[in-house]
């Protein structure tokens, strides 16, 4: 007989995990548009047209990943629990020193709020997923 609590647990963990996971998606859009706006193509000497693409990619993969584990589907879950993780890391080397530095940062409070969000939203995700991949493994 499977354990009520348990079952609960594992419901809970997965539905915290889409929440997350579909904030870290819109907040990574958002974002991405406020990196072009902001001239990172330029920044990282690409073209345009090939840092659109990669962008396509990356969102596309993310909302993958996203549709995966949806469907439980525990490579799914590590691997957004994986591009959460790095993109955490990543957002915080990259643009923690640029919102503390003195004066406004790009936009002001909806560029921070973008970045922040993206942030916390990756973060949580990768929480998340390793929580809900161990819940899974003990049902």
């Amino acid at each position: 007989m499977r354990d009520d609590r348990t079952d609960h647990c594992r419901l809970a963990a997965h539905t915290a995990l889409l929440a997350t996971g579909t904030a870290f998606v819109g907040f990574s859009a958002a974002h991405l548009i406020d990196e072009f706006l902001w001239g990172a193509p330029q920044e990282f000497h690409l073209p345009v047209e090939t840092t659109l693409i990669l962008a396509l990619l990356f969102v596309a993969a993310l909302a993958g990943l996203l549709a995966g584990a949806a469907m439980r589907r525990p490579t799914s879950i590590f691997g957004l629990g994986l591009i959460g993780a790095l993109i955490a890391v990543a957002d915080v080397a990259k643009h923690g020193p640029e919102i503390i530095a003195a004066g406004a940062w790009r936009s002001g409070p909806v560029s921070v709020l973008l970045a922040v969000g993206l942030t916390l939203s990756a973060a949580l995700t990768a929480v998340l997923a390793f929580i809900t991949t161990r819940a899974m493994r003990l049902a």
